[in-house]
């Protein structure tokens, strides 16, 4: 791994629950599986502009492609960087998916299940600022298949307990990470688990 010395924060996230928390331009943000399988939707404000957020669409755009890369920057929906992928051992990432919500389980016939969106909203009220539109998140280890008739496919993760991805803030951001609860189709193994994260650096 990247010298990153030792860690500043450290995050741990509950299955089904997210957390919010800042970084400083220049530190490291170490998202961790704990337990394997499982997927941490991963969504950055600007701290200094919170309308400036990142964005899966721009991301792609920026990048002509569908996956993560080293070296790689995740942009903002103003097309510039917000921060850079260091180290990916995974390289099994999604930018395509929404964050699942309410009207999702609906769907599946649940009432009142765990969603991304209300745990991400809750954690962004501690701070007092509720976005103007949800965004959409990098779906960090999660394993979606893209067929040859554009047809989509979700696969269980490829990530065992330990593995991460490690990013670099090129803002000051305002960072929230779900531990997805997602339990209805293999997104998670079938078993939402924790999410730890590490934050390195002085800024």
């Amino acid at each position: 791994m990247a010298r990153t010395g030792q860690p500043v924060q450290r995050i741990h996230i509950p299955a089904r629950n997210a957390r919010v928390f800042s970084v400083s331009k220049g530190q490291f943000i170490k998202v961790i599986d704990a337990q394997g399988k499982q997927v941490a939707d991963f969504f950055a404000f600007n701290d200094q502009d919170r309308s400036e957020v990142l964005s899966p669409t721009y991301t792609r755009s920026a990048l002509g492609r569908l996956y993560l890369e080293e070296g790689k920057a995740l942009y903002s929906n103003r097309r510039r960087p917000l921060l850079m992928v260091v180290e990916d051992p995974v390289k099994r990432h999604d930018l395509l998916f929404a964050a699942c919500d309410p009207v999702r389980y609906r769907e599946y016939g649940i009432e009142n299940h765990a969603s991304c969106q209300v745990s991400t909203l809750s954690a962004l009220r501690e701070r007092g600022f509720t976005p103007s539109e949800f965004p959409h998140p990098v779906n960090l280890f999660q394993n979606v298949e893209v067929k040859v008739d554009g047809s989509l496919s979700i696969h269980e993760p490829v990530t065992k307990a330990g593995d991460y991805i490690l990013l670099r803030a090129m803002e000051d951001l305002l960072v929230v990470v779900s531990a997805c609860p997602q339990d209805q189709n293999p997104c998670n193994g079938w078993n939402p688990t924790d999410v730890m994260v590490e934050v390195y650096g002085d800024g």
